[in-house]
C-alpha cells in the first residue's frame, strides 16, 4: 500500500492493485489535463488537474461505501467496496484536453461552424472513459480485481454508463453519480480550495457517516438534512460564483474556437485510437496556438485583446437572445470567433428519474417534500458577450440589443 498526500483528504490510501491502474501512462495523462479548464484566468490557483480528482473520488468512494454497507446491514464485502473504489478512480478516465471545454468545443464545431463532428455533450467524455477501459485499461482490471467481482470491467461500464444491472451496481452508481455523490463531494471541496473561496466548502465527514441504502435507493439520514441543504447550496454557489464566472465563460469561449480552428487546418484531430488519447491534452493546445488566429493566442496566453460587454444576459433578455440564436451564430462563425456569445447553464437540484432521498426511520421522502430551501432552487442560465477589436461593429449591434432588453424588466 501507498499513501498520497493531498490537500483535500489528508492521505489517500493506494492498494497495490489501483497502483497498477495509477501507474499506468492513461491514467497518468490525467495529470496533464486541468479540472476547471480557463477558470485559473480569474483564480490563478485553480491549476489543479482531474488526476488528483480522481484519486479524490476514488477516496471518498471507498469511504462512502464503507459507511453505507454498515448503516444498511448490508454484507460487508471488501470486493464491493474495491470495486466501487476502482469505479471512481475511474469515473473520468476518458477526459481530454480542457475537460469540459473540449465537449464545448464539439458542440460549437457543429452548431456553429457546421463541421459534423460526433457531439454528445457531456456524455462525451464517458463514452471515450468506457473505451478506454473496455479496450486499454481492461486487462490490468481483469488480472487484478477478478478477485473481487465476476466482470469487473462489466461492472464499471455499466455504472458509468447509468445502466446498473443489479444492486451493487445501482450503489455504485448512486455513490459515484447522484445529486450528492463522491465525484461532486470531491469537486466542491477541491475546487473551492483552488479558487480560495468558501462556498464549496461542507461537512463532508458528517454527510458520509448519515449515509444509507433503503428499498434501492441512496437516502440520508433525516438527521443530517441540513448537511444535504448545504451541500446542494454550496454547488449552486459554486456555480454562480465561479463556473459561471463571465469571465471564465469568455476564456473558455475563446479557447473553444481556437479549437475549431484547429481541427479545421487538421491541427488536432478527434480521437479515433488509444494512443489519441496520450496525445489530446492540455499541452497540446497550448503548443498550438502559433499556428491559429494571434487573437486566440492573446487572449490564451496573455489574457489580452478581447472586452467583454459587461452585462450578463438573463431572465427576458436571456429569452430575447434566443429568438435571435441563428443571427448570433452566424455572426460568430462569419467573424471566426472574433465576436463571442456563450452561455451558461445548471439545475442545482431536480427531481424527475432520481432525487435526493431522505430516511427519518420509517419512511423514504423526497428532499424537496422536507425542505423548502430546497424547494426554493431555481436554474442558473445565464450568457455573455465578448469581442475583439477587429469585431466592435458586431458587438455593438448586440449590445443595442441590450439595451433595449433593459426595458423589459428581470
Amino acid at each position: 500500500m501507498k499513501l498520497i498526500r493531498d490537500p483535500i483528504h489528508g492521505y489517500i490510501e493506494i492498494s497495490d492493485k489501483m497502483n497498477k491502474i495509477i501507474s499506468d501512462p492513461y491514467f497518468q495523462r490525467l495529470r496533464y489535463i486541468k479540472q476547471t479548464a480557463m477558470a485559473y484566468m480569474v483564480y490563478p490557483s485553480m491549476l489543479h488537474s482531474r488526476f488528483e480528482h480522481s484519486l479524490g473520488v476514488m477516496h471518498l468512494a471507498r469511504e462512502f461505501a464503507r459507511y453505507v454497507i454498515s448503516n444498511s446491514g448490508l454484507k460487508d464485502e471488501e470486493g464491493l467496496i474495491q470495486m466501487i473504489a476502482l469505479t471512481g478512480l475511474l469515473h473520468d478516465i476518458g477526459h481530454v484536453a480542457f475537460s469540459h471545454t473540449f465537449e464545448n468545443f464539439l458542440l460549437l464545431a457543429n452548431q456553429v461552424y457546421g463541421l459534423k463532428v460526433k457531439e454528445e455533450g457531456k456524455k462525451t467524455h464517458v463514452n471515450y472513459g468506457t473505451y478506454l477501459i473496455e479496450n486499454v485499461l481492461g486487462s490490468i482490471i481483469d488480472k487484478e480485481f477478478t478477485e473481487f467481482y465476476p466482470d469487473p470491467v462489466k461492472f464499471i461500464t455499466d455504472v458509468l454508463k447509468e445502466s446498473p444491472r443489479n444492486y451493487e451496481e445501482k450503489l455504485a452508481l448512486s455513490l459515484i453519480s447522484n445529486y450528492v455523490d463522491a465525484d461532486r463531494s470531491d469537486y466542491l471541496l477541491r475546487d473551492s480550495y483552488y479558487a480560495g473561496v468558501s462556498y464549496g466548502r461542507f461537512d463532508i465527514e458528517r454527510l458520509k457517516r448519515f449515509l444509507v441504502f433503503i428499498d434501492g435507493k441512496l437516502a440520508i439520514y433525516s438527521k443530517a438534512t441540513p448537511i444535504v441543504e448545504q451541500f446542494l447550496l454550496s454547488r449552486m454557489y459554486m456555480f454562480e460564483n465561479v463556473y459561471f464566472h463571465s469571465v471564465t465563460g469568455v476564456y473558455n469561449a475563446i479557447l473553444s474556437h481556437a479549437m475549431v480552428e484547429m481541427l479545421e487546418k487538421n491541427i488536432i484531430s478527434l480521437p479515433t485510437e488509444p494512443k489519441d488519447f496520450l496525445q489530446l491534452l492540455d499541452i497540446e493546445i497550448y503548443s498550438n496556438l502559433d499556428k491559429v488566429k494571434e487573437e486566440f493566442k492573446n487572449a490564451i496566453m496573455f489574457r489580452q485583446g478581447y472586452k467583454r460587454i459587461k452585462y450578463d444576459i438573463t431572465g427576458k433578455c436571456l429569452v430575447k437572445f434566443n429568438e435571435i440564436k441563428d443571427e448570433i451564430y452566424e455572426d460568430m462563425k462569419e467573424s471566426q470567433g472574433l465576436f463571442l456569445y456563450h452561455e451558461f447553464n445548471d439545475v442545482p437540484y431536480e427531481e424527475k428519474e432520481e432525487a435526493v432521498y431522505i430516511f427519518d426511520g420509517e419512511r423514504v421522502e423526497k428532499l424537496t417534500s422536507v425542505s423548502p430551501i430546497i424547494r426554493s432552487l431555481s436554474e442558473i442560465k445565464k450568457a455573455v458577450i465578448a469581442y475583439s477589436s477587429k469585431a466592435e461593429r458586431v458587438a455593438e449591434k448586440y449590445e443595442n440589443v441590450i439595451q433595449e432588453c433593459k426595458t423589459l424588466g428581470p
